[in-house]
């Protein structure tokens, strides 16, 4: 009862009001005219559009090379780690063209396009690798921001997306074009409680996370998983997206930690292990994969830091020398994810030819591809399946498994 004299006393007020404008002669404004608000950034809807799935037989792929496709940052300031997984993705895309040709006579062939700028711009260039670069399957940056950008256009468009993002929730939606390459969110957080719980884990932890999508994500499956491993002493402290903030240099002299977690990017992370090496030499130190890129060892030559990986990482040296002859460093997480990103891409464009779906498909059928020697296999919600584990790092030396 309460509900309907509510909706009718509204309802008479609208009435009044509109007869009110009408005697008074005034100009009644329809919804459509009120002056819009321009957004930050919005989806192209025009471009993404669903068109149902390719199917098998499609036949509409251009002639010339087999594309593999990679965004990202080539600008800006995570342009190095951009680079650093160009770098790894080259030496994959030039061991595969030595291989040899496809077996319809194809060559592959590597594009690349650059997220780098506001919200929206990688959905923009994503499309452009498709529509324009013809690629066969995108690769992502460790943004996650870029990788819910195109997890979105998978979606719409069915196609197959790899990424070095970690966060958790790109996978949480089930979108079967998706697949993580690397150690998510949640895996990282754990590994790295478990380890800092076995050490002792009695002392003051302190969190330091950037203030942006990747920090928040991270420093709070970090937070839950050392509530599990009922870490005490655990001290949070909030950087600004550059990574400026005097809070993380108190927090760090307030009280010598027994381990700091950084969860933020390269750049950000390398500023912030001097500062921690300065004030607190004896502490251990745990960066997630986004930090751990190339040049960060150059702020940790004092000591060593630890980061999560895959244990097939320890297993691939040739690439690792080579990566070090081209850039004159150690390659760090997200370029072994990069460089096993395009060589999976092209052994399933050689078992199953240039259909997106069959494409999609080979990555997708874990039993066959753990048969396979050097192909990934993924869960049903496209994460990454295999142990990772704890490897410590000491400058630019090469990666050392731990236990």
């Amino acid at each position: 009862m309460r509900s309907g004299r509510s909706f009718f006393i509204v309802e008479r007020r609208a009435a009044l009001l509109l007869s009110f404008c009408l005697g008074a002669g005034l100009p009644l404004m329809a919804q459509s005219e009120n002056p819009a608000t321009k957004p930050y950034a919005t989806l192209d809807r025009q471009s993404v559009t669903y068109r149902g799935p390719v199917t098998t037989g499609d036949k509409s792929l251009a002639d010339g090379p087999a594309v593999i496709g990679m965004i990202l940052p080539l600008r800006g300031p995570q342009e190095a780690e951009g680079k650093a997984l160009l770098a790894a993705a080259q030496i994959a895309i030039e061991e595969e063209q030595a291989r040899g040709a496809l077996p319809d006579g194809r060559k592959l062939a590597l594009a690349v396009r650059d997220e780098s700028g506001q919200w929206g711009q990688a959905s923009g260039e994503i499309l452009r690798l498709i529509e324009q670069d013809h690629a066969l399957a995108v690769v992502t940056s460790a943004n996650g921001a870029t990788a819910h950008e195109a997890e979105q256009i998978a979606n719409k468009i069915s196609f197959p997306i790899l990424t070095l993002a970690s966060d958790s929730t790109t996978t949480e939606t089930n979108v079967p074009w998706l697949f993580r390459l690397g150690p998510s969110d949640t895996d990282q957080a754990r590994v790295i409680a478990r380890e800092i719980s076995e050490q002792g884990g009695n002392g003051k932890v302190l969190l330091i996370a950037q203030a942006d999508h990747d920090g928040r994500v991270g420093s709070e499956e970090f937070a839950k998983a050392a509530r599990e491993r009922k870490l005490a002493g655990i001290e949070r402290v909030e950087l600004a997206a550059d990574g400026s903030n005097v809070r993380a240099l108190a927090a760090v002299q307030s009280g010598a930690p027994e381990a700091v977690v950084v969860w933020a990017d390269a750049s950000v992370a390398k500023r912030q292990l001097v500062l921690i090496r300065q004030e607190a030499p004896g502490a251990r130190v745990y960066l997630c994969s986004k930090a751990a890129q190339r040049g960060i060892g150059e702020a940790g030559r004092s000591g060593d830091f630890s980061v999560v990986v895959a244990s097939r990482e320890a297993a691939r040296p040739a690439f690792a020398e080579e990566y070090r002859k081209r850039t004159g460093a150690a390659p760090g997480s997200a370029a072994f994810g990069a460089y096993e990103a395009v060589r999976l891409v092209a052994a399933g464009i050689r078992a199953r030819g240039t259909s997106r779906v069959l494409l999609r498909e080979y990555f997708a059928g874990t039993e066959k591809a753990r048969g396979e020697e050097g192909v990934l296999a993924f869960d049903p919600a496209g994460n990454r399946i295999g142990e990772f584990s704890i490897v410590r790092v000491s400058g630019e030396a090469a990666v050392v498994a731990g236990q």
